[in-house]
């Protein structure tokens, strides 16, 4: 039965559901796949005097936890952004993340983003990953030519409303051959996007996945 609030759709011939939390379902792979967490962010602005809030890094990985606890997931697929840059983590943050790493009852695989670090003990990255007919690269600008692909990067934001009243709220882009997913990181900026005909956004607010088509 599909989820309230979220939203099914079929790319590449395969059922994925779009979810409220920012992240998506392959069901017949038992997978998650979420993009742009940005881990470090948050540090590395404290570390140049801006004041930014603490917190949202546990509160991140609870999230993805609890995703993957309450649908049974056997592959967590992070598309490149799990870290923010190559400098080294708080001893915190490093702590949690070891934490996450060993105590998450799921294989985790990271595609490495344009933030990421080219080698990071924690966690194996590759550039690019193969899931028949679907490829994960983190730019689509990198995908190949008519190849299905899931992707990030964009941190892609939908606006609603007219006049001066408008709220910016993160969405899933979807094209031909991409599927772009929102940034899930908390401490995340984005970029408004307008699709164009035949392509569809699917923004999402009150914990609930709408769909909006390109003119």
């Amino acid at each position: 039965m599909l989820e309230e609030g979220s939203r099914q759709i079929v790319f590449a011939g395969e059922e994925l559901v779009l979810l409220a939390e920012r992240a998506a379902l392959w069901p017949a792979r038992r997978a998650l796949m979420l993009s742009d967490v940005h881990f470090g962010k948050s540090a590395t602005f404290r570390a140049h005097g801006i004041p930014v809030p603490e917190g949202e890094c546990q509160a991140d990985l609870d999230r993805i936890t609890h995703l993957v606890e309450r649908h049974g997931i056997e592959h967590l697929v992070i598309v490149g952004d799990f870290f923010h840059s190559g400098i080294p983590l708080t001893d915190s943050l490093h702590a949690m993340l070891s934490t996450f790493r060993d105590t998450l009852r799921a294989e985790i695989i990271l595609v490495r983003g344009n933030h990421d670090p080219l080698h990071h003990h924690l966690l194996p990255m590759q550039n690019r990953l193969t899931w028949s007919p679907i490829e994960f690269v983190h730019d689509p600008a990198l995908a190949a030519a008519d190849q299905p692909t899931i992707a990030g990067h964009l941190h892609p934001l939908c606006r609603i409303g007219t006049g001066g009243r408008n709220s910016r709220l993160p969405c899933f882009l979807l094209t031909e051959t991409w599927l772009v997913l929102p940034a899930f990181g908390t401490f995340t900026a984005g970029q408004v996007i307008k699709p164009t005909p035949g392509q569809s956004l699917y923004p999402i607010a009150k914990q609930t996945v709408f769909h909006c088509p390109g003119d």
